[in-house]
């Protein structure tokens, strides 16, 4: 029997997901990162999304290198967009936008085409797998309506704030914070933490959160726009209960790369 703690996977990277925690977990929710709006109307389009798109000149001028070599045939994106909300913006006047109203809005068939437009948006993929036509359809709706998309590879705070919850509300109030290459792990205490003080204890980098008695865990990986929870049936029936997470259960052929297969 793998101890998925003692060997540092605690992100299924290879395989089906519920196998990988099958010796830990019976139960896999794929949690998707919100949208969201904010109490205004964004006339800025690039501001809508952390990842902007750099033209060759742009990336000259942020990237000395590139001054050295050839002009690439490469997509080159940078993640200082200064004009995203800071986490401040968003807990005062953030309005989370399920992923079920983007797809009903914006002509997406589902869950699927709009996880390949987010990280064809990033530069996630191989050329023969990017759908800039999907992308197409998701800018021009989240662009008509002001909608910021979710950064990828990290517990946005919206997120940080449903986690927040499904600890409290399963009775967990010992947490694990354990960041991506498992140098670090902190002790974040529920009891003697405002809310806020906890999410200020989840950097961008830290990937694992789970109780202490490692009954719950939540886990992502740095090119996703979802997140993991790995927990028993009968907690898990009481977080889906508690709608504070949008996505799926993942079923036994379930993998990294559901969007190929779960429609």
């Amino acid at each position: 029997m793998g101890n998925i703690f003692d060997e540092e996977k605690l992100y299924p990277y290879e395989g089906t997901i519920k196998g990988h925690f099958k010796d830990h977990y019976d139960c896999v929710f794929i949690a998707l990162l919100p949208f969201f709006q904010l109490d205004r109307v964004e006339t800025d389009k690039t501001k809508l999304k952390k990842a902007k798109l750099l033209s060759h000149e742009e990336a000259l001028k942020k990237i000395d290198l590139l001054k050295k070599i050839p002009e690439a045939n490469k997509d080159i994106y940078m993640y200082d967009n200064e004009g995203y909300p800071a986490d401040e913006d968003i807990l005062r006047e953030g309005k989370a936008i399920p992923w079920k109203n983007i797809v009903n809005s914006s002509s997406l068939t589902g869950y699927a085409e709009l996880n390949t437009a987010l990280r064809t948006s990033i530069g996630a993929l191989n050329r023969k797998f990017t759908r800039p036509d999907l992308m197409e359809k998701l800018n021009n709706f989240t662009d008509s309506e002001s909608i910021y998309h979710p950064t990828e590879g990290a517990y946005g705070i919206l997120s940080k704030m449903a986690i927040h919850k499904a600890f409290k509300l399963l009775g967990k109030n010992l947490i694990m914070i354990t960041d991506e290459f498992y140098e670090n792990t902190s002790t974040a205490d529920l009891d003697r933490l405002t809310e806020y003080e906890f999410y200020d204890e989840i950097g961008g980098k830290d990937y694992y959160l789970y109780s202490a008695n490692k009954e719950i865990l939540f886990t992502i990986e740095w090119d996703s726009f979802f997140f993991l929870i790995a927990t028993d049936h009968k907690k898990m029936d009481n977080l889906i209960a508690s709608h504070l997470f949008e996505g799926f259960l993942c079923n036994d052929k379930t993998d990294h790369y559901w969007e190929y297969t779960v429609e």
